[in-house]
């Protein structure tokens, strides 16, 4: 048999070659999906349609009997609540000391779980901002007249609602456990351009380039990350951060411990999206961002020494890596423990062992140290006690409880049967509270607690 030439065989008939390129156009042959793709399959989960079935059940006016036996039964809860400390009334909660009986909770979950498909409905046609904000009708149920509820739209409801889950959920004094997707959710809902308290958009920016970093939305976290570093100095800005909703104005120090502090996580978010990618260069870079931020926040020299020793370590600069090491060891923050891991990581350093250093500095290492440090040194300059002095935060609060932490905790009590709709109910926070038992969190943390920023001490 004559064989066809080499050139011949490799050059396809004009024909197939158009038809060839026709059907590459026309389909997406494996693409991966968008961040915004995989953010609205994220939050389309049933913690977020009962999240915003709870939102409906006290904003949404009309005759739904369904909507006014929800409306009924979470406002005696919110209002239980609302007034207690958070970590205390979670734990009054769980532990039935809140008047809440079996029945009331049943009945509760039972009156959201009806409108589970109605919050479905809301959050994939992405049509929540048809109803009327939440913020004010939870002011306005412990105060008609409260100053605050008038001036709060839809895009500043949900900014308070993000900032303030995303508050309860890394607490260093009592962490809720509140699924990912809800943070997600609310964050989504932000147009931090239309805010009725623009000191809230550095914040805003900041945490959720942290959140979208978390859940491996890189773009969207660099996205937002970059668009904090193009703002001005917010220090003098931020000193009314909380004015709005019924705080306190801060100090300049604790204002420019907040504006570096959201701008250091933001970096420390991008840093841990990028190790994910193996794209570890660009993680680094982001990483150095870090240190000269949490720097700014108040960090002191021994604070960043884990980190500069990683650094220098990577720079194969062994001298400043034992330094470093040294100097992180009075970190006054660093544990009995902690310190113990420091002596290994030296001894193995003496040692040459590099691969023991690459193993102590993996992905779960930065998501753990970033968030600890800055929420440390903000815990430090008395920024979370400004937040928890506000009337916004205490509704969040109350909110918070009622739709989760009182319901899951009267639906663990349940020995096995009749767990039906309060099952249903606790939903909202059962994913992450299972994974407090043990599970890797969504950090990829050792299992020493819910959240790897909650650990902070």
């Amino acid at each position: 048999m004559t064989s066809m030439p080499l050139a011949a065989r490799a050059r396809p008939p004009a024909r197939l070659g158009l038809a060839l390129l026709l059907a590459l156009g026309a389909c997406d042959c494996g693409d991966e999906p968008t961040d915004e793709e995989r953010l609205r399959e994220a939050i389309d989960t049933s913690s977020v349609h009962l999240w915003v079935a709870a939102k409906v059940a006290l904003t949404k006016s009309g005759d739904d009997p369904k909507i006014a036996e929800a409306r009924r039964r979470l406002s005696g809860v919110v209002g239980a609540l609302a007034d207690m400390d958070l970590g205390a009334a979670g734990e009054a909660a769980s532990e039935g000391e809140v008047e809440l009986s079996l029945r009331d909770a049943l009945a509760l979950g039972e009156a959201l779980f009806a409108l589970k498909d109605t919050g479905a409905e809301i959050v994939r046609e992405g049509s929540e901002d048809e109803l009327e904000p939440l913020l004010p009708t939870l002011l306005r149920m412990s105060d008609p007249d409260d100053p605050v509820a008038g001036r709060i739209d839809r895009s500043t409801d949900h900014a308070i609602f993000f900032l303030g889950l995303w508050v309860a959920k890394v607490s260093p004094k009592s962490p809720v456990p509140i699924p990912e997707e809800v943070l997600l959710y609310e964050a989504s809902r932000t147009d931090v351009d239309a805010l009725a308290f623009p000191s809230l958009r550095a914040p805003v920016l900041g945490l959720r380039s942290t959140t979208y970093g978390r859940n491996e939305l890189c773009d969207l976290a660099q996205r937002d990350a970059d668009a904090l570093e193009a703002m001005d100095d917010q220090a003098e800005a931020l000193r009314d951060v909380f004015t709005g909703v019924g705080g306190e104005r801060l100090t300049l120090e604790q204002a420019g411990g907040v504006d570096a502090g959201v701008r250091a996580l933001a970096h420390g978010s991008t840093a841990y999206c990028y190790f994910g990618r193996g794209e570890d260069e660009e993680a680094r870079a982001e990483l150095r961002k870090f240190v000269d931020t949490a720097e700014e926040a108040g960090a002191e020299p021994a604070d960043l020494g884990l980190l500069r020793a990683y650094l220098a370590f990577e720079d194969e600069d062994l001298e400043e890596t034992r330094a470093q090491l040294e100097l992180a060891k009075g970190a006054a923050w660093m544990s009995e423990a902690q310190q113990e891991d420091v002596d290994e990581l030296l001894a193995h350093l003496e040692e040459e062992d590099g691969g023991f250093l690459e193993a102590y500095f993996d992905r779960a290492f930065f998501a753990r140290f970033t968030a600890r440090l800055v929420l440390h040194e903000l815990d430090e300059a008395g920024v979370d006690e400004a937040v928890e002095e506000t009337e916004a935060w205490r509704a969040v609060a109350g909110f918070v409880q009622a739709t989760g932490g009182a319901i899951g905790g009267a639906a663990e009590e349940l020995e096995g049967a009749a767990r039906g709709a309060a099952e249903e109910a606790s939903e909202l926070w059962r994913s992450v509270r299972e994974a407090a038992s043990g599970a890797a969190d969504l950090e990829g943390a050792d299992g020493e607690g819910a959240d790897v920023e909650g650990e902070a001490e």
